[in-house]
């Protein structure tokens, strides 16, 4: 009880430090337009009320509005991962996922609310979270962060997989695993049924763990599962590694594959035909170092392993985007790597994009409109123009030129026009 007392107390005061949005013209010196996919420079944005009222380079200065100068900054929409998971922890053990799970579910929500607050700071203005989150410990998340300076969170609740959840093998002692972090279907009618109980509530999106090691949903149970969520307005998306189960996935209607590390080009060419969107949780090549070193390996062991992982989803991802399906970013990031902080190791997928061979104005896309898309929130996030929501990012330099430093160095967050994290700018006012 004190532990929830106190929980609740931290609420409160972050409700009641939460500002009211305000009215700012802020000059900048680059501006990504995310719809015409390029930057335009010497760019001044109107915000009012958490609005944005005008964007361009001649834009009326009005009274008591507040002056910030970033002329040496790049804004762009607030970026947006649609896969993350603030509810786990995982350390790089072979029991770092059963270690993560034992944590108090009050412990967990502390904890997804500082990786929230980390989110931001990196300029991750609104996330998609896709479960290993325990038994909709997300919306319990989800209610606690609303009206707080957090990014906006869509969430799934627990995932529904086959038997197993998303293991091969657990022991006995760790199954438990199993019922806390998943919802297990046997069967079409049961698969129907443990969608109708994720809509009841209160879920924005149903994320389906297609296969593990050994097991897979059957063509009857995602085909149910995405008849029942369409039918409810509710979108799906496909825990996918292999081939395989993604064409299944994509067949029955998924809105969305995640991961789908290995991929052909006739199921890429079915994603593009059917509008099916592609979520590649990949990694930089400095994020991939300080993996393999996590895991035991060093030299010229790691170098070959991680540059061969790379090259491989290099390949996935610009065959996909030769074949044009949708890329929408989405980090996958739970590791507690002290060398890899929350707000890096999400941002870096991003990067790691760029890093495949996909310009710096495509890429940007992928983490802004067509997130937005994806999410159904096109119409008030995803770009920066008159009547969007006010959720917009200032990174320190040249964004277009000098991409992989600047994409980590933010100097401020504007979240629902309130000015949320800042390295201290001028502010007057007129």
């Amino acid at each position: 009880m004190r532990r929830y007392l106190s929980f609740i107390l931290v609420f409160i005061s972050l409700v009641s430090s939460a500002q009211k949005p305000g009215n700012y013209l802020i000059q900048v010196g680059k501006l990504y337009d995310a719809e015409q996919k390029k930057f335009v420079t010497n760019q001044k944005i109107l915000i009012e009320n958490g609005i944005i009222k005008d964007v361009g380079a001649q834009v009326a200065q009005k009274k008591r509005t507040k002056i910030i100068n970033l002329s040496n900054c790049t804004a762009t929409p607030g970026l947006i991962d649609m896969h993350s998971h603030l509810l786990l922890h995982q350390k790089q053990t072979a029991d770092g996922m059963v270690e993560g799970s034992k944590l108090a579910a009050a412990e967990r929500l502390k904890q997804g609310q500082e990786f929230a607050r980390q989110n931001l700071e990196a300029g991750l203005t609104t996330l998609r979270d896709l479960g290993n989150s325990g038994q909709y410990l997300d919306l319990a998340l989800k209610k606690q962060l609303t009206g707080t300076p957090a990014p906006t969170l869509y969430v799934s609740g627990p995932i529904i997989s086959p038997p197993g959840g998303q293991f091969g093998n657990l022991t006995p002692a760790d199954s438990f695993v199993i019922k806390q972090e998943y919802r297990v279907v046997k069967g079409a009618a049961d698969a129907k049924t443990a969608v109708l109980e994720h809509i009841k509530m209160g879920v924005d999106v149903i994320k389906v763990c297609m296969n593990t090691d050994n097991r897979v949903l059957s063509p009857d149970e995602i085909a149910i599962i995405v008849k029942t969520a369409h039918e409810n307005g509710i979108p799906v998306t496909a825990h996918a590694t292999y081939d395989e189960s993604a064409r299944d996935a994509v067949l029955a209607g998924v809105n969305g594959i995640e991961h789908g590390y290995v991929l052909s080009d006739s199921t890429l060419e079915l994603m593009a035909k059917r509008g099916t969107y592609l979520v590649p949780t990949d990694v930089t090549k400095e994020q991939a170092m300080i993996l393999v070193d996590g895991v035991g390996m060093k030299g010229k062991e790691a170098e070959n392993y991680a540059n061969s992982f790379l090259k491989s989803v290099h390949d996935r991802l610009n065959r996909a985007v030769s074949k044009g399906v949708t890329i929408v970013a989405g980090s996958d990031y739970y590791l507690n790597i002290d060398a890899l902080p929350r707000g890096k190791g999400a941002v870096g997928v991003i990067l790691s994009y760029h890093e495949a061979g996909i310009p710096v104005t495509e890429v940007l896309q992928y983490a802004t409109v067509n997130a937005a898309k994806a999410l159904g929130a096109s119409e008030s996030i995803g770009k920066i123009k008159k009547g969007m929501k006010a959720d917009i990012v200032f990174f320190n330099g040249d964004l277009e030129n000098d991409f992989a430093n600047a994409l980590f160095n933010v100097q401020m967050v504007v979240k629902n026009g309130v000015s949320v994290y800042s390295k201290g700018s001028k502010e007057t006012s007129k």
